[in-house]
């Protein structure tokens, strides 16, 4: 136990030296524009110099400049050699912590199942076996957490359904499964594993069908006397109602997998049915129309001119990016806790790196942009349904997603029966709204942002 708790701490505190070290990253990145910008004025003036002083001084001044550039190059370099030492440390540490841990549940004694009533009055008893793990998903669990978790009793009915299914040559119709909390767990961080928005968005969960109310924001807390009585919160603050639409997709399975064991079958079917509902998600929450899917937060400035801003192609360089930064001042962000988020194709982000292109005092030629847009230090995030030349930016924690807490699964060997294949069917249920519309933006590089994109196979009556 208390070595357990030393190794939190000092995890807890690699963790904030390192935030610190990664701040430092755009006080690099700002020193490194501003060190081009000297560079193309002394580049100007070494043209325009014509007496002995006037060469000496601009002599001097690249000298300066050179100097200043070796110097943030080794700030730069020893920064980056610390980053990469402290999170090799917090790594090792992590997973001491996590083998103290399984001795320590080892050792520990055994449990009662709990009771649990469920609302027709029957009495079950309810596994703990889910607090063991620090994270559901598959391909991060050891091979005895894996063991254990396809052990537990909703896990072995879902795949004793799915191989029943598939050996019994049914159809699609009348032939689903019910993905029970247990795997639905797993499979929501396999979706966050394949999804690059879910993890940054204000997601809520609900077991219950139906539009229902989602607070998008928290209100801030009131300050009043010692001995007073507190205020009551408003938690319809920037309140949205969401329903839960459907969203599916499928993968075909060799059926000698069916065989395998329940690990591998696991695997494959956790793993391959998250990937095209993960996208789905990123590609709704962004340009979602609204009609049975979310309303994604570029749709909802569509008809916002002040929030949609279009960027000549002609500006490049320096000019680009300072154009590209106050573009992001339209997105207000006053009721963020977060920072903001770039989102574009990988055609744009390799756009920009080109024009963030510089060469350091070693001669070496790099770029100022690699994950985070220079100066204001937002995520850069890579997502290819974004049409060419534009960029999606915006507070995400200010977008409120609702997901229901459940799956079904549907099977079909007949569609791929020739193959030797079986067809298997995901359906995901969730819902998605900008809490406060104004906390997003749309940039167009050379034409105006689009604002509509299309999305395959939308059925109207789904």
């Amino acid at each position: 136990m208390l070595r357990a708790l030393m190794l939190r701490k000092k995890i807890n505190d690699a963790k904030a030296a390192l935030e610190a070290l990664k701040a430092n990253e755009s006080d690099f990145e700002s020193r490194a524009l501003e060190l081009q910008q000297r560079t193309d004025e002394a580049a100007q003036a070494i043209e325009e110099a014509s007496t002995d002083e006037e060469k000496q001084v601009v002599e001097d001044t690249v000298t300066a400049i050179e100097n200043d550039q070796a110097a943030l190059d080794a700030e730069k370099a020893e920064n980056d050699q610390k980053i990469g030492d402290l999170e090799n440390e917090i790594s090792e540490m992590e997973k001491e912590l996590e083998e103290v841990e399984d001795q320590q549940r080892a050792k520990a004694p055994a449990k009662e199942p709990e009771k649990v009533i469920t609302p027709d009055g029957e009495i079950k008893t309810e596994r703990t076996t889910s607090k063991m793990f620090k994270t559901r998903a598959l391909n991060k669990m050891t091979d005895i957490q894996r063991a254990e978790f396809v052990q537990r009793e909703d896990v072995k009915k879902t795949l004793e359904g799915v191989r029943a299914l598939i050996s019994e040559k049914r159809t699609v119709t009348g032939s689903e499964v019910f993905i029970g909390v247990s795997i639905f767990e797993l499979i929501r961080d396999n979706v966050i594993e394949y999804s690059k928005l879910y993890g940054r968005v204000k997601a809520s969960f609900t077991k219950n069908n139906g539009r229902q109310p989602v607070e998008g924001t928290i209100p801030e807390a009131i300050w009043t006397e010692a001995c007073a009585a507190l205020n009551e919160l408003d938690l319809s603050f920037d309140s949205v109602e969401l329903d839960t639409y459907k969203v599916g997709g499928y993968f075909a399975i060799c059926n000698a997998r069916v065989e395998d064991s329940d690990i591998d079958l696991l695997d494959v079917f956790a793993d391959a049915l998250m990937q095209g509902i993960g996208y789905a998600l990123d590609k709704a929450f962004v340009y979602g129309t609204g009609v049975k899917m979310p309303t994604g937060f570029v749709t909802g400035i569509a008809d916002t001119a002040s929030q949609l801003v279009t960027i000549p192609s002609n500006k490049t360089g320096k000019d680009l990016f300072k154009a590209i930064i106050n573009a992001g001042g339209v997105a207000d962000g006053k009721k963020s806790r977060g920072r903001i988020t770039w989102i574009m194709n990988e055609k744009m982000y390799r756009t920009l790196k080109a024009e963030a292109l510089e060469f350091n005092a070693a001669g070496a030629l790099v770029s100022g942009i690699d994950g985070t847009m220079p100066v204001d230090g937002g995520d850069v995030v890579v997502l290819n349904f974004v049409p060419d030349n534009n960029i999606a930016f915006g507070y995400l924690d200010l977008y409120a997603a609702l997901i229901k807490k459940e799956m079904t699964v549907s099977v079909s060997t007949e569609c791929k029966f020739i193959e030797d294949q079986t067809v298997i069917k995901g359906l995901m249920r969730a819902d998605g709204k900008s809490a406060v519309v104004k906390a997003f933006g749309a940039i167009g590089y050379g034409s105006a942002p689009t604002t509509e994109v299309d999305f395959p196979g939308v059925d109207p009556e789904s």
